[in-house]
């Protein structure tokens, strides 16, 4: 690679994780490296001689990939659909669903949830056999407010009458159910049928998110990334890097391990993104053609808000105080070698999840004690952390939207450590460890507002 002066990073989100995407979709705009790695093993032998090896192979071959650079708004929702949430690019939700395979005719329904995305997949249904003689349908919804249980109706000798037409209409009429599921017979079910007991069983498939759009606004777009939790539905990226003019190199499977998002008013850079994984081992392989150049805004850490609050989040705003913010998080992303008979390529073949949280730094100058008093009562605490660039447009009201990177956070302020702010005030350190919050049900969420409604 004699002209690193021309490397660069291009990207594109793959549909089926390991196959290569050519040509790439976009540029990632930070400055990285592809490297590739191998592990070799050499068995200890004693032949008589002082060589300590007499033979090796290659066991292992991967990538590591990294990147750092401005955080880039336009790049961002893609970088995301890899790191919190696959499938959201603009285009809409996939509602998750359940179609019930009972014993019996024309009692199978299919559920939808009302909601689309990957919240749905959280809704469980249960039918349910009370027991009883002469007991009523009646519909219930308990757990984090996902779970809808059906307690089917009896006659007088305990034996199950209630229809699917029954459950349908029951769960239309309930309150709460109604809002998070709607059913429809099966196939060619006409819903007369009398259903049984079925265990609780949960929606699945919702995907994406709907690119909102804030009250009045024509250009704004919220993009909205909550972490499905419980199901992986992280993507994966084919990366080229490289010089054009010598070798480009072409890796697939790339996932990130760990992102880091950094804003300090008191230096003098943007807001940054860092961010490292691992990939496929790359190919000799460049580009087809190159993506358009999109010339994103900045972010500002000077013009970041912050909001601290114990009830309703984004309420109480923390002003004239905010030194510097730091988000990690980590994808929680494992790899998987496993047998490929002998024509393996010596990389991975599937990847995991383990479990995650973020971990969220506030330096703040200290001329009261409100935090301190929250540390030390162990309150749990809703923070929401705004990092914001240029105005995107004005309207009525008048309300201006701009674009900025937003985090919400649940749970208590677990660290505190003292500093100083140019040696004229005592600043305190504040670290929050995300914690599940059953209202919002999940642990944090990251949102991203720009012009743009694509990838």
């Amino acid at each position: 690679m004699a002209e690193i002066a021309f490397q660069r990073l291009l990207v594109a989100l793959e549909a089926t994780a390991g196959t290569p995407v050519n040509p790439p979709t976009r540029y990632l705009n930070m400055v990285g490296t592809v490297t590739p790695r191998k592990a070799r093993y050499r068995p200890d032998e004693s032949r008589g001689v002082l060589a300590e090896y007499f033979r090796s192979a290659d066991m292992r071959k991967w990538s590591e990939w990294e990147a750092e650079g401005p955080l880039d708004v336009y790049t961002l929702p893609l970088l995301l659909n890899t790191l919190v949430a696959g499938g959201i690019d603009g285009s809409g939700a996939t509602d998750a669903e359940m179609t019930t395979s009972l014993t019996g005719a024309n009692n199978d329904i299919v559920w939808t949830a009302v909601d689309g995305g990957p919240q749905g997949n959280a809704i469980s249904i249960q039918y349910i056999n009370p027991a009883a003689n002469s007991s009523p349908l009646d519909v219930d919804v308990a757990g984090s407010g996902k779970a809808i249980k059906i307690y089917l109706a009896t006659d007088v000798g305990g034996a199950i009458t209630s229809t699917a037409d029954d459950l349908k209409a029951a769960v239309a009429a309930h309150p709460v159910a109604s809002l998070l599921v709607a059913g429809v017979d099966a196939g060619g079910d006409d819903g007369s049928g009398v259903v049984t007991a079925m265990a609780a069983t949960y929606l699945t498939g919702g995907a994406g998110a709907d690119v909102t759009q804030p009250p009045s606004a024509v250009l704004s777009h919220i993009w909205t990334f909550i972490p499905t939790m419980n199901a992986d539905d992280l993507q994966a990226m084919t990366l080229y890097w490289g010089d054009p003019n010598v070798q480009a190199f072409q890796a697939a499977y790339c996932m990130p391990d760990e992102v880091t998002v950094t804003a300090d008013a008191s230096g003098t850079d943007g807001v940054t993104l860092s961010l490292s994984g691992q990939g496929q081992f790359p190919a000799k392989t460049a580009p087809s053609s190159d993506p358009a150049m999109l010339a994103a805004p900045m972010l500002l850490p000077t013009a970041m808000q912050l909001w601290i609050d114990a009830v309703t989040i984004g309420t109480t705003p923390v002003t004239g105080r905010v030194v510097s913010a730091e988000v990690t998080l980590p994808s929680g992303v494992t790899r998987k070698w496993l047998a490929a008979g002998p024509t393996s390529t010596l990389g991975f073949s599937a990847v995991g999840r383990g479990k995650r949280h973020m971990e969220m730094k506030l330096v703040l100058e200290l001329p009261d004690m409100t935090q301190y008093d929250q540390w030390e009562a162990g309150t749990s605490l809703k923070t929401r952390l705004r990092l914001n660039g240029p105005a995107i447009e004005t309207v009525a009201g008048p309300l201006t939207y701009y674009h900025y990177s937003e985090f919400d956070i649940y749970g208590p302020v677990d660290g505190l450590d003292w500093g100083e702010n140019e040696g004229s005030n005592r600043t305190v350190e504040l670290t929050i460890l995300s914690e599940y919050d059953t209202t919002a049900e999940y642990d944090w969420c990251w949102r991203v507002q720009t012009d743009r409604n694509a990838l």
